[in-house]
């Protein structure tokens, strides 16, 4: 997987791959997790290509994220993968390259890279120089390095499959690190996001190889920026004596305010005092229009807005693509992607509209919807809570 203090940074985490030309399955792994406790990220390519390598990686990757998680030593973890990694029957070595990255909420990350290339980190559009310590275990080489990263930083992991890029081909001696980086450095002046950062990395790659990557090739993307908390209303609480309450846990937390429902917009309107204005310019086909109101920054429908929302979040559509749509759907759906920290107040009180029998059934499930909704946006690495009412 982003703070109004230095104890509050997110790590917003994005990656690529592409797999070398003919065959099925990649041979790097990526794992990646986040969590308001920090962010990791274990990256491995695996000897050779296919099947075998892909084994090779996805063992080294599984073994590293296991020991850590269970504060094993460097020296024990390195023993462990030796003991466990079968041995290619050609080159009589069990061989796969790691990279680990541990980022804190304080900013602090710490990294151990063996045997890919070296991380890139860009800063204020420029790359800067990370220096490590090398050590010597088992007669392998793992440089270290601790960091203190900030706001508007990005981390950049590469395996070498990126850096050869076009080798023997459009690039004599292939992309290289540097250039790697410089064009990195451009892509994070941009407002992108890590996802697509990563993308447009392992594009060029794809574009150097003559869209036949002669290696796999995997790109993950790291931005360091402050936490987007987003706290949403849908429905009217079960008990009208609860309006108050929800909409003070609404208004209350830090970050954007949506509201979705017609007689959930009135309890906020009646609530903090101001009238709310339908937007006729954001209707678009069956989806109804939004409102403003003071305050609250996505006035939508309900039931219609979040099903169409659900249907949307399921095609992963792109920020470009929600960004030129002016509905209601579009505009929930961004929102919910460029959130960090959600929180869902859902009132479970039944709305006399929905209980007819031409509706589809769905329409009657406001409460499943959202919890599909939440799920889909936990997958993604957001950290989502549902309160009911």
């Amino acid at each position: 997987m982003k703070t109004e203090s230095a104890n509050n940074l997110f790590f917003e985490i994005g990656s690529s791959q592409l797999i070398k030309h003919g065959e099925e399955l990649c041979g790097d792994s990526v794992i990646t997790r986040n969590s308001p406790e920090g962010a990791v990220i274990i990256m491995s390519d695996g000897l050779g290509s296919g099947v075998k390598a892909n084994i090779l990686s996805t063992l080294t990757s599984t073994i590293l994220s296991v020991m850590i998680q269970n504060d094993v030593g460097m020296t024990d973890i390195l023993e462990t993968l030796l003991a466990t990694l079968p041995t290619c029957s050609y080159r009589q070595l069990a061989y796969s390259t790691f990279t680990y990255a541990q980022f804190m909420p304080s900013g602090r990350m710490h990294v151990a890279n063996y045997d890919n290339p070296h991380m890139i980190l860009i800063r204020d559009d420029k790359i800067v120089n990370v220096s490590g310590n090398e050590h010597i275990i088992l007669d392998k080489k793992i440089n270290e390095a601790t960091i203190s990263l900030k706001p508007g930083d990005t981390c950049i992991f590469l395996s070498d499959g990126e850096i050869h890029a076009g080798m023997d081909g459009m690039c004599n001696l292939g992309f290289g690190w540097t250039q790697v980086a410089e064009f990195a450095a451009r892509l994070a002046s941009k407002a992108m996001t890590a996802k697509e950062i990563a993308y447009e990395l392992t594009n060029v790659a794809w574009q150097l190889y003559c869209q036949q990557p002669g290696d796999d090739t995997t790109a993950v993307v790291v931005r360091v920026r402050e936490k987007h908390n987003l706290t949403m209303m849908v429905g009217a609480p079960e008990n009208p004596e609860d309006d108050v309450t929800i909409v003070e846990q609404l208004m209350a937390p830090p970050g954007r305010k949506i509201v979705c429902g017609g007689t959930t917009s009135n309890i906020v309107s009646r609530e903090l005092g101001c009238e709310v204005t339908v937007d006729f310019s954001s209707i678009r086909d069956d989806i109804p229009p939004v409102g403003t109101m003071p305050g609250i920054h996505l006035c939508t429908e309900g039931i219609i807005t979040i099903s169409n929302a659900l249907k949307l979040l399921k095609e992963h559509p792109s920020y470009k693509r929600l960004e030129i749509f002016n509905d209601g759907v579009s505009r929930l759906v961004h929102e919910l992607m460029q959130a960090d920290d959600i929180t869902i107040l859902i009132g479970q009180a039944m709305n006399q509209a929905h209980k007819s029998t031409n509706l589809p059934t769905e329409f009657g499930l406001k409460t499943q919807i959202m919890e599909k909704i939440a799920g889909m946006l936990t997958a993604e690495g957001k950290h989502v809570r549902i309160n009911y009412f």
